[in-house]
Order: C-alpha cells, then sequence, then structure tokens
C-alpha cells in the first residue's frame, strides 16, 4: 500500500474510530451512530520527497455495530465521508485534495484468539488532485477492497491493533495511489521545476 493510501485511510481513521467496520443488521447489533462535520485536522507527511504541512476538515456519517457470537469482539463500520485538504510545500507552493468515499468493512473471519481477517471496500472518488486555480489533475475512482489481519484485544470496545495487510484489490483507475502517477504531477507543482 503506497503512502498516500495509508494517508487517506489515516484520515478516515481519525474521522471515525480505527478498527470499525459493517456488517448486515441481521449479523451485528447497533453500537453507535454519529456524525462528523467540517472536522479540521492537520499533520506533516513527506510524499513524493516532498515534505508537507497538510491541513484539511472532513464531513461525514458512521454507524458501527457488534458482531454476535464468534464474532463479538469485532466491531463493524459504514462510514461515508468527504475531505478536502491543502497540502503545502515549505516555499508556499500548494495543491487542493479532495475526496468522497463509502466504506464498508463487509466481513469478519475469526483466524484465532482476537485476531479476525476484516475486508473493507471503498467506493467512489476517494482521491482527486487540484491545482491551485482548481483545475481537476488526478481523480480515482472505482473500488477497492482492503484485507487486514486485526486484533480487537477481546475486549468490548472498538479499536485495536493491525497486525498486517494481508491484500489490496484495485478497480478502476486510481493513479492517485500510485507514486509513479502523482509524483509526476505533484512534484512540478510543489518545486517549481
Amino acid at each position: 500500500m503506497t503512502k498516500p493510501t495509508r494517508r487517506l485511510l489515516g484520515v478516515l481513521c481519525a474521522a471515525v474510530v480505527s478498527g470499525l467496520a459493517v456488517v448486515p443488521a441481521a449479523n451485528a447489533t447497533m453500537f453507535e451512530q454519529f456524525r462528523f462535520v467540517d472536522d479540521p485536522y492537520a499533520f506533516d507527511e513527506t510524499i513524493c520527497g516532498i515534505d508537507l504541512h497538510i491541513e484539511g476538515t472532513a464531513t461525514g456519517a458512521a454507524s458501527s455495530r457488534t458482531g454476535k457470537g464468534t464474532l463479538t469482539s469485532a466491531f463493524f463500520t459504514h462510514v461515508n465521508f468527504a475531505y478536502s485538504e491543502t497540502w503545502t510545500a515549505p516555499g508556499g507552493q500548494f495543491v487542493i485534495v479532495t475526496g468522497k468515499s463509502n466504506n464498508n468493512e463487509v466481513k469478519a473471519v475469526p483466524l484465532g484468539d482476537n485476531v479476525f481477517r476484516f475486508t473493507d471496500t471503498q467506493a467512489g472518488q476517494p482521491f482527486r488532485l487540484h491545482d491551485p486555480e482548481g483545475n481537476l489533475l488526478l481523480s480515482d475512482r472505482g473500488l477497492l477492497r482492503f484485507t487486514f489481519d486485526f486484533d480487537t484485544l477481546g475486549d468490548d470496545e472498538p479499536g485495536g491493533e493491525l497486525v498486517q495487510d494481508v491484500e489490496l484489490s484495485v478497480r478502476g483507475p486510481h493513479p492517485g495511489f500510485a507514486d509513479e502517477t502523482l509524483c509526476p504531477v505533484l512534484v512540478p507543482l510543489l518545486t517549481g521545476s
């Protein structure tokens, strides 16, 4: 998984509660529902070799459920969100990144102890890169399917620890998730070269 992919997931996890997923109502009990509106965040990250300051806001809604039977320590969430960010380079050059996505962790398979193999789907346009004038330069769209092993710690609270990423399946164009397509567009905008 590339850094932009991990960064986007980090934003999502910051806006929601880490380690949640979604399942049909028949397999789970409602735990929590909430909305977040213009939730601000900021952090620094190096992308394509450039130290960036990233500031943004996220808006969306989430519902989480707790599993039943062998899934009692697994929490499942459905998140529909949109975000807008400004990526600023040390020289003041900037780009605007936006996205809209619908995330569902649709499956959790017990692997033993408190570890589950989750499947998370993300549909929509999770990454759109705009120049300072608002012109669209890159746009991701389609479906991403993440598979990962997650230790729920066996308690009755959402969250836990990522054990390992297992697989990322990409359907549709996602040029923003690959450094070889993102960097040739991003670097000239932020360095002036």
